[in-house]
Order: structure tokens, then C-alpha cells, then sequence
């Protein structure tokens, strides 16, 4: 096999990878996961006021 063959089957498989990838990023399936994972930013803001508040009530 030449050089140019083999990189060009290179290609396109990087390129079906890819096309793959951004299928299963953007499917139903995985919408309620990545939703979670977007939140998850401010669980952690609403637990860290959680815990000043209860901080607040013990003193």
C-alpha cells in the first residue's frame, strides 16, 4: 500500500469517528444526562448555602 492510500482510509475513518460521535452527542437518548451534568454547577451552589445556613443555625 502506498502512503497516500493509507491515509487516505486514515481519513475517513476519523471522519465516520466523528460523525459517530457527534450522532451519539446529540441523540434523545443522552439529553437528560447532559442536562444533569449542565446543572450540576449550581447543586453545588445550592449545598454550599445549605451549609452555611445550617452553620448559622448552630451558633
Amino acid at each position: 500500500m502506498e502512503y497516500s492510500t493509507i491515509h487516505s482510509i486514515f481519513t475517513v475513518v476519523l471522519f465516520v469517528g466523528f460523525i459517530s460521535f457527534v450522532i451519539w452527542a446529540y441523540s434523545k437518548k443522552r439529553k437528560t444526562d447532559f442536562d444533569k451534568a449542565a446543572n450540576l454547577v449550581f447543586d453545588d451552589e445550592q449545598t454550599a448555602q445549605q451549609k452555611t445556613k445550617q452553620e448559622s443555625d448552630h451558633e
